[in-house]
């Protein structure tokens, strides 16, 4: 059963679907259970939102993982002036970028022609809830300085991104808190697939696809969590993972224009985030922070999705059809989860 919903310009589109069977822990009585194939308003991409009953997580126990990892931490403050590469001369002015505690030097096993990595903090570990807004004010500052920087001597640079990979489970191979930055000639294919969409959509409508998401959604008041005067934020329609939370920027279009007002609004959602999967006992994240120079078709956003793994056997919640079939699945309602955001915003 199709099911779409028109806000302007925009379509919400999804289909239910209705699985029957018989039922062995209802006597084997016809049963229906119920899911929902979303597309996303911009690539049509699709999500399936499962109505599973939802079991609470499990706080995890970490304390070994953290311990293990102490052995030998290239970022600790023992070994990180050691042990971590310096920037070419030839391509910046700066050795390493630092603020606070934050340093950002180059990627030694860099993703693509201009790879860096900011350490966040001295401590090796930090739980999700003790992150403070100094702390990731003054990394996000030193990516963004590096980035305004790199564009100078490399122009073709224009695919630029701040990313997070933090713990294990969502891919960090070290647990000292650190983001990753990239300064690439090339797109990825989350780039590729916008690129040809925000044109697709512009065709169309003749109107700025985000700023028509946040005026819709805002309307609407399904998804839309709160705004500040540069940042709106919102839940996605067709989440990417378990949960896709969207920050959309409003006045810039590059890293140098991250003023301290516009950062201030970035830490504050990324921690009120933060806050609310660790209530989940979630304790794991990606996030990523999309600049794209040289198109007024893009503007900057940030998404943050959180990873688990299913219990009893910590299996993964990648499986065929996200890795093989490219679907992402959640049994968690963007509608439900703008709900409890916007009271941890009220906190």
């Amino acid at each position: 059963m199709a099911h779409i919903v028109m806000v302007g310009t925009m379509e919400f589109a999804k289909i239910i679907k209705v699985s029957r069977f018989l039922d062995p822990f209802d006597n084997f009585s016809e049963t229906e259970k119920i899911s929902e194939v979303r597309y996303d308003p911009l690539t049509n991409h699709s999500t399936r939102i499962l109505y599973f009953p939802i079991k609470e997580l499990e706080r995890a126990d970490l304390s070994n993982l953290i311990d293990q990892s102490k052995t030998f931490c290239p970022f600790c403050p023992e070994l990180v002036d050691r042990v971590t590469p310096k920037f070419a001369p030839s391509l910046l002015n700066k050795e390493r970028y630092s603020r606070g505690e934050a340093l950002c030097f180059p990627n030694a096993f860099p993703y693509d022609e201009n790879g860096a990595v900011t350490i966040m903090s001295h401590a090796h570990y930090v739980s999700l809830t003790d992150f403070s807004t100094e702390m990731l004010s003054n990394a996000f500052q030193c990516c963004t300085d590096f980035l305004a920087d790199v564009i100078i001597k490399q122009p073709e640079v224009i695919y630029q991104s701040i990313n997070w990979n933090y713990m294990p489970l969502a891919g960090g191979s070290i647990i000292h808190p650190h983001l990753q930055i990239t300064a690439s000639s090339t797109p990825t294919n989350y780039y590729s697939e916008l690129d040809f969409a925000l044109a697709r959509y512009r065709r169309n409508h003749n109107s700025d696809y985000w700023h028509d998401l946040v005026a819709e959604e805002k309307t609407s008041g399904e998804r839309f969590v709160t705004a500040t005067e540069s940042i709106s934020w919102l839940v996605a329609f067709a989440p990417m993972g378990v949960i896709d939370f969207i920050g959309v920027f409003n006045g810039i279009s590059m890293p140098g224009e991250v003023s301290e007002e516009v950062l201030a609004d970035l830490v504050s959602g990324i921690l009120n985030f933060m806050k609310y999967i660790d209530l989940l006992n979630m304790h794991s994240f990606n996030l990523s922070l999309y600049f794209l120079f040289d198109d007024n078709l893009f503007t900057p956003h940030v998404r943050m999705c959180p990873r688990v793994s299913i219990p009893p056997f910590g299996t993964s919640q990648i499986n065929y059809m996200r890795m093989l079939h490219n679907e992402t699945l959640t049994t968690m309602k963007p509608e439900e989860v703008c709900t409890a955001l916007k009271q941890i915003w009220d906190m």
